[in-house]
């Protein structure tokens, strides 16, 4: 997500979501901290977004309860976007455009460029602004030959860069891959081969936004004589918004529901289902863990993982792959096969592109700081100056003016973690909770005092969470329990009553006994009832 500010108003670009770290426990999704924004509601135009990965639309149906705007895209981005504002209840203004629109909005202006993605419909966007003309290409790669035939409109970049681009923010996420990507048309052909020599069913998890894959899956599987059954709900969903586009070609007859899968052959089906990141309650997890209700792998049935592993996925991705072999299934990957290619430009193109525009000013954006830093290099390879490049993180303000780039002050910015229908109440302190109980558990200390005497009337009993079994550490529980008893026969001969106290003393007591004799720190939790 990114803000342009000008003349006192705000045009935001994307509206993305990410996903979270295996240190993030519990936690289901990770927003932006949009509270710059939020608190300028009345000045923001609207929202712009190139396509409709999750990373660029996912966030909208919490951004739009707090800022009430229209929404800009094509027409499969807001088809997408609108399937999940329906799914939270979220009304919104959605406006279509497509490559050859221009919209005024406020002062800034917009138009559009097609650029080949991993989904259809995407756009890079040239936005003129009282500072200067900024061109970002979103996510792209130079695909000579993608299988919807709409081809990164090279023309329209040099014509952009021929008028002058002062600034150019630009995709990052491939920069450190050499050479360029591969074509989306190298999968089909592989897929073919695969498919023509599964002795049985093929199950093929992907992005649900895939659109380009889950149309080579469908081809492939209506060359063999297969019907293809959509597993996951967000899966479901895009497929019937490709189809209401015209984004998925499918014929009628080749889609079958999952309850009609067990009245066909399993060598005549193919089943496509979302899970490629091995998230756990996905339909490929469920699969893989004999948990799903209508789908099992067997013996000799083939499974495609059409997905790269998203960095810090890969344990539950290898997870779920060690299942599916558990199972006999034969498995295809991307590190083992040409089944999945990237959306994005690798480094070769990257170059070519900055070649192409020439800009005054360039920004490499969408990637980790290692990927930036790597584009910033090609960037001066390229002929930019080292000078007129800028890395910029979450929270840095670029200031743009006829002429100059300069660095700005910083805005709040940051994190905001979903965690079931909680929103923003799940911060440092309780993540560092979190991995405080799952790694060292908790130890509770129930006792009941006297509120007057400060005297010992019940307890303290010791209740373990994750830290030693009970049935096989009575003994030691015991002898800490009596470690506790005694600092409090201490406070009571002091005539100390006070509630604190007595808490830190139980704390102090069981924290000291405990590390001297195991080296862990539990968390402890003095639980005291007066009387």
């Amino acid at each position: 997500m990114m803000a342009l500010e000008a003349s006192g108003r705000l045009l935001v670009v994307e509206c993305g979501l990410s996903f979270p770290t295996e240190e993030m426990l519990g936690v289901d999704l990770v927003l932006p901290d949009y509270s710059y924004i939020s608190e300028r509601a009345d000045s923001c135009e609207g929202v712009v977004l190139t396509h409709g990965h999750e990373d660029h639309v996912g966030a909208l149906s919490w951004f739009l309860r707090d800022v009430d705007v229209p929404v800009y895209g094509t027409p499969l981005t807001l088809g997408i976007a609108r399937r999940r504002l329906d799914e939270f209840g979220v009304s919104a203004d959605l406006r279509q455009v497509s490559d050859f629109d221009h919209l005024e909005l406020g002062p800034f202006s917009c138009s559009f460029l097609a650029v080949s993605h991993s989904i259809p419909d995407s756009v890079a966007l040239v936005i003129e602004t009282p500072g200067g003309r900024i061109l970002y290409t979103g996510d792209y790669k130079l695909d000579e030959a993608p299988i919807d035939d709409r081809k990164t409109d090279i023309e329209g970049f040099r014509r952009t860069g021929a008028q002058g681009v002062d600034l150019m923010l630009s995709d990052s996420t491939n920069a450190m891959s050499p050479g360029r990507t591969q074509s989306e048309s190298v999968v089909g052909e592989r897929l073919n081969a695969v498919f023509a020599a599964a002795p049985r069913r093929i199950i093929v998890a992907c992005f649900a936004s895939n659109l380009h894959r889950i149309q080579q899956v469908c081809e492939a599987a209506e060359a063999t004589g297969r019907r293809v059954a959509f597993v996951g709900r967000s899966m479901i969903a895009n497929a019937e918004v490709g189809r209401d586009l015209g984004h998925l070609d499918v014929d009628d007859a080749t889609i079958i529901g999952i309850d009609e899968l067990e009245k066909h052959a399993p060598q005549k089906t193919v089943v496509i289902c979302t899970g490629s990141q091995g998230e756990p309650l996905s339909a490929l997890s469920l699969i893989a863990a004999r948990e799903h209700k209508l789908v099992r792998v067997e013996p000799t049935d083939v499974v495609v993982l059409s997905a790269s592993a998203i960095p810090g996925n890969e344990s539950a991705v290898h997870r779920v792959i060690n299942e599916l072999y558990r199972s006999g299934a034969e498995v295809h990957t991307a590190e083992s096969s040409a089944v999945h290619v990237s959306g994005h430009a690798s480094a070769d193109e990257l170059a070519e592109l900055i070649t192409l525009v020439s800009p005054r000013h360039f920004c490499p954006v969408h990637g980790e700081y290692r990927q930036l830093a790597t584009h910033a290099r090609i960037a001066r390879e390229s002929g930019v100056a080292a000078g007129d490049i800028t890395i910029v993180e979450d929270g840095d303000v670029l200031v743009l003016a006829p002429g100059s780039v300069r660095r700005g002050d910083r805005v709040r910015s940051g994190m905001v973690l979903v965690d079931g229908l909680g929103v923003g109440d799940v911060g440092p302190v309780v993540l560092r909770d979190r991995r405080h109980l799952a790694e060292d558990g908790i130890l509770v200390c129930v006792l009941t005092i006297d509120s007057q005497t400060g005297e010992i009337l019940a307890g303290p009993d010791l209740i373990s969470r994750g830290f030693v079994f009970m049935d096989n550490s009575r003994d030691f529980l015991d002898e800490a329990a009596d470690g506790v008893y005694a600092a409090l026969e201490r406070l009571e001969a002091d005539k100390v009553t006070d509630w604190s106290a007595i808490k830190k003393a139980c704390r102090r007591s069981l924290g000291e006994f405990v590390w001297t004799r195991t080296r862990r720190r539990p968390m402890i939790l003095p639980l005291i009832t007066e009387i």
